[in-house]
């Protein structure tokens, strides 16, 4: 049991019928999956289950995208990567899915259909709405138990992930329960806290920086990237029309006067770049905020700066980074993000959130030497913001209430 969470630990599985949620949402150009380190994380969870009758439930993209695709390539990915075939069937539950379900044998896996090509799965509903829903009716009566392993979608109300939990007794999975108990360790443990908070998205960075200052988790917030230059901006620094615009386009959700406020409160605590990195006749050029007319765009933070947070991150002792510091996919601007990074795994205990961090932090090969990397982007960020997760607060209500007693 973990933050009230039970998992595989507080139930018996082997020779059940089992029916998991994972996460192999992924990139895909040409047909061809680009990145398989969500397909990696659920491993040893199907692993764990391998004396059970498994059935898998994935997602892949959302309607009207160019990669929502069936789940035929993602089954060969889970093959090859669990060391025995992942059947896959271009079905959820129509009467050959289900009998399909019904002749597995124990050690068999079977993965269902992209299930956002039912149209009920994204619907507005809470879990007892969903749990009547045709998938959930459909699948539920050939299964002893759910397992939700898919914690980078466990902040939707979805009908795969919260619909089965009402009428299925239900536990989170191994990779769920690593991430949960990472994050929360990064927040609630003792010793001081550093939170480096980067990126395009203003919004996340300021939910999260919020919630850690005002509950005194934090010691320090460093802000980089996008972020960074809308609270410089807010202090009056003219950053130029161009760097202006790219702020407007980003700070949807957030109030000037609100943040103003916060930086005010707590200028104390909140570190900002005092030199830039931007492009000057095609090579990288480090610029003192001074000295900066505007003219260029603002691609990384610069040396000095860098210089300052790579001291200052290894004094804490656990540090915390979501957001890369600039541009890291130009290799011209990758040092900030870099060398943070870098800074980071020294830490006692280091923590990458999701998204574009934890994509720069495998391409630079530091993600061994974190302690933990985040596989979820807006599920991290509302985790860090102190947000609930409905999925996992799903689970919880039913366990406590329905499930505990009876297994």
């Amino acid at each position: 049991m973990i933050e009230d969470l039970p998992t595989l630990d507080d139930i018996e599985f082997n020779n059940k019928n089992v029916l998991l949620r994972i996460d192999i949402n992924a990139p895909i150009v040409n047909s061809t999956i680009l990145d398989t380190t969500r397909f990696e994380s659920h491993v040893p969870t199907i692993k764990e289950l391998e004396d059970t009758k498994l059935v898998l439930l994935a997602h892949q993209s959302r309607p009207g995208k160019k990669d929502f695709t069936t789940l035929k390539s993602h089954s060969d990915v889970l093959s090859r990567l669990v060391g025995r075939e992942v059947e896959y069937i271009d079905e959820i539950f129509s009467s050959r899915a289900i009998s399909r379900i019904k002749r597995l044998k124990k050690g068999e896996i079977l993965l269902l259909e992209n299930v956002r090509f039912y149209s009920e799965e994204q619907l507005k509903r809470d879990a007892e709405e969903h749990s009547s829903s045709h998938l959930v009716k459909n699948l539920m009566p050939y299964f002893d138990l759910f397992v939700n392993d898919a914690f980078s979608a466990c902040h939707r109300s979805h009908a795969s992930l919260v619909g089965f939990v009402p009428v299925l007794p239900s536990v989170v999975g191994r990779l769920v329960e690593k991430e949960v108990l990472a994050l929360s360790t990064a927040i609630k443990s003792p010793g001081k806290k550093i939170f480096i908070l980067g990126g395009a998205k203003i919004e996340d960075s300021v939910k999260v920086m919020k919630n850690v200052l005002k509950k005194n988790i934090a010691e320090r917030v460093v802000l980089t990237g996008v972020v960074a230059n809308y609270f410089l901006m807010l202090d009056g620094v003219e950053l130029g029309e161009v760097n202006k615009k790219i702020v407007e386009e980003n700070k949807e959700g957030v109030d000037d006067k609100e943040m103003k406020k916060i930086f005010e409160s707590y200028k104390d605590k909140i570190i900002l770049p005092f030199d830039f990195g931007i492009e000057v006749e095609g090579v990288r050029k480090d610029v003192n905020i001074n000295d900066f007319d505007g003219s260029s765009r603002i691609m990384d933070i610069g040396i000095e700066t860098i210089s300052m947070l790579s001291k200052e991150i290894s004094k804490y002792d656990a540090a915390v980074i979501n957001g890369p510091a600039g541009v890291f996919e130009d290799e011209r601007f990758t040092l900030g993000t870099s060398e943070i990074l870098k800074a980071v795994s020294k830490a006692k205990f280091s923590v990458v959130g999701g998204g574009h961090i934890s994509s720069a932090a495998r391409m630079i090969g530091i993600d061994a030497k974190m302690d933990h990397v985040s596989t979820a982007g807006g599920a991290c960020i509302r985790f860090l913001s102190g947000e609930k997760l409905v999925a996992l607060e799903v689970i919880k209500k039913y366990w406590n209430e329905k499930w505990r007693n009876r297994i």
